[in-house]
């Protein structure tokens, strides 16, 4: 399983719930990466031990430290669960993925040409087919079969994406920015560890689905974070499934208020400053050395 490949001080988190299938495929992605990331730390929001058992059984396998960090099922709380991996990652460089959103080869290596203190690398997600669903499994992940499975439109939807992340990035280096502007999701982005902790991470009375990542990018521009394009190039794809939330109303969702009242400070009151928390439960699921080649 491990491929021929270089490995740095990266630490990637990838956010999960109740999916151990799909959280194995990344998984797999990972350990194909062109840059090995040193360590990657589960953000588990509560799942069951069906996840337990998956990652005990990939653990083995991985060419990098693999960490579970788990917090009890009381709703939805990404941003805390996040912040559970921020606060115990060992490296400065961090990458964030979910657990639906499978990385291409390059992926890791790309954002790492890029990241730097005071820089966020803004990614995006390349759709899959809906009919490729069927056909994802470890194997055609490993030979990344994946990479090829969304029709042609995708890239140019990407490269316009791109090209309008680059606008709103030149704004914002002129002194210019648009409030909030580019939105930042966390199922692909890269960002300094020093920078998470400045503003204290993520905004942990965001419960309930949405705006928790828009928040955290919108402080990380106020406190003079700058934000790098990376949608057509630090690809990931995404794993076509029937949607547990209704993206499309996410005006109406429950935190949109909170993200639309006046910030009068990028750092937010309850976030990486109140870790570690006493219900949170950490498995060291394979310790691996850092290579230095």
């Amino acid at each position: 399983m491990k491929p021929d490949n270089t490995q740095r001080h990266v630490s990637v988190v990838v956010s999960t719930y109740e999916r151990p299938n799909y959280l194995c495929l990344v998984l797999e992605a990972l350990c194909r990466q062109t840059l090995l990331p040193a360590e990657v730390l589960i953000a588990d929001d509560g799942s069951s031990d069906a996840t337990g058992r998956a990652l005990a059984e990939m653990a083995g396998n991985v060419p990098f430290k693999l960490v579970r960090i788990w917090q009890p099922d009381e709703g939805f709380r990404a941003a805390r669960s996040r912040n559970n991996a921020i606060h115990r990652a060992r490296h400065d460089a961090m990458a964030f993925l979910d657990q639906d959103t499978l990385p291409h080869r390059t992926w890791l290596e790309c954002d790492m040409e890029h990241l730097g203190p005071g820089r966020i690398c803004i990614g995006h997600i390349l759709h899959m087919r809906e009919s490729a669903a069927g056909d994802l499994d470890l194997e055609s992940v490993k030979r990344g079969e994946f990479e090829e499975w969304h029709d042609p439109e995708e890239n140019r939807r990407l490269g316009s994406l791109q090209r309008k992340v680059a606008a709103y990035g030149l704004l914002r280096r002129l002194g210019l920015g648009i409030r909030g502007r580019p939105a930042v999701g966390f199922g692909n982005v890269a960002a300094w560890r020093q920078d998470l902790l400045n503003v204290n991470g993520f905004d942990e009375e965001y419960v309930g689905w949405g705006q928790e990542d828009d928040d955290l990018g919108w402080r990380l521009y106020m406190a003079g974070v700058q934000p790098i394009a990376m949608v057509n190039k630090a690809l990931v794809s995404h794993i076509p499934h029937t949607r547990s939330q209704p993206n499309e109303n996410w005006r109406k969702g429950t935190n949109i208020e909170r993200y639309r009242r006046k910030r009068l400070s990028f750092r937010c009151e309850r976030g990486l400053g109140a870790h570690p928390h006493g219900d949170v439960r950490v498995s060291l699921l394979r310790e691996t050395p850092v290579s230095t080649s």
